[in-house]
């Protein structure tokens, strides 16, 4: 029987295991860096879309311009579409000429504008034609 008593008072005075505090000491720490990793992942997605977008919008932006190109020297124009395989992206051409008196040939601005993410994201092109 003191043998049984011993060992029983040597479990309730054992010291061992961790403290209420340690434990949520452990958690806060454990929460917090889950947090920073939660948002670097969210911020590291945002950032993937965003290269994908605009790496698609660089390929619309260079078929446009082939297209304008293959057509011959443009007129001047002001239009608008959009993209029908892309939903979202919508594009703006502008060409106008470039007065420049000293030049005898005759010299248009291109402009293409591409847009996404409802006009809140572009890409924008800018190139000079010329009829020589």
């Amino acid at each position: 029987m003191t043998e049984e008593k011993s060992f029983q008072k040597a479990v309730l005075n054992d010291k061992s295991g961790f403290t209420l505090l340690e434990v949520l000491v452990a958690v806060v720490i454990l929460g917090s860096t889950l947090a920073v990793l939660l948002g670097t992942v969210n911020r590291n997605l945002v950032l993937a879309s965003d290269s994908k977008n605009l790496s698609i919008a660089r390929m619309l932006a260079q078929n446009k311009i082939s297209e304008v190109e293959l057509a011959g020297y443009p007129s001047d124009t002001n239009e608008e579409g959009e993209y029908e395989d892309f939903p979202g992206f919508k594009w703006y051409l502008s060409v106008v000429p470039l007065n420049i008196s000293s030049l005898e040939t005759d010299i248009k601005i291109v402009k293409l504008l591409v847009t996404w993410n409802n006009d809140q994201q572009d890409f924008e092109i800018t190139l000079a034609m010329s009829d020589y």
